[in-house]
């Protein structure tokens, strides 16, 4: 889906929001200077987004694109992150934390979800290598998560540390264990920087 540019400003805002709990003018500069942060790898992530979207390029869009593009593979490879520009996420995504995380490019994961390290959202290579997941809305991923195959996490979902998932998980639960089961319910109070009925008011 091709997203506007006033959304994907907008997508910036909220992403800055959810890991700075701030998003000032300055707060989009550092992000935009700094070549080894999870913010500057989420700015580059929506810009190269915007552009690999776009039916057609002007000559300075290729050239912003390009530099952009570039950019964002070489904080990926310091970050210790495997991200495609093509791969739909919501707004509000929150990485806080560096190190061994991989999303395949099918992957579609909702608004304000959470994806701690060693994380890792794949195909079930003896089914298929497109099929992924589907992640719904305000879900946290704990540190060493694993989900694999074309499985469908619910909204407002915890996977706990090193789980692995391979079948769908309904909405507001906890799962965890190998392979993945319900050990709880849960609601959205861990859902952190969350702001949605009001204007953040950053400037992009």
């Amino acid at each position: 889906m091709q997203m506007t540019w006033n959304e994907t400003k907008e997508y910036i805002k909220r992403d800055l929001y959810r890991n700075l709990e701030s998003c000032t003018k300055k707060d989009v500069v550092k992000a935009f200077c700094c070549g080894n942060s999870m913010v500057s790898l989420l700015l580059y992530y929506r810009i190269c987004h915007y552009f690999a979207g776009l039916e057609r390029r002007n000559p300075i869009q290729f050239l912003l694109h390009s530099f952009c593009y570039l950019r964002f593979r070489k904080i990926q490879s310091r970050c210790g992150i495997e991200l495609n520009q093509h791969t739909e996420i919501g707004y509000g995504l929150r990485l806080p934390h560096k190190g061994g995380i991989i999303i395949h490019v099918q992957t579609r994961i909702g608004n304000n979800c959470e994806i701690m390290q060693g994380v890792t959202i794949g195909n079930n290579i003896m089914k298929s290598r497109d099929d992924v997941a589907t992640i719904g809305n305000e879900v946290l991923l704990c540190s060493g998560a694993k989900i694999i195959g074309k499985v469908k996490i619910g909204n407002t979902v915890i996977v706990g540390a090193n789980a692995v998932v391979t079948h769908d998980v309904a909405d507001h639960t906890i799962v965890g264990g190998v392979p993945a089961k319900v050990i709880g319910t849960c609601d959205d109070r861990f859902v952190i920087n969350r702001r949605e009925d009001e204007e953040i008011g950053c400037i992009v």
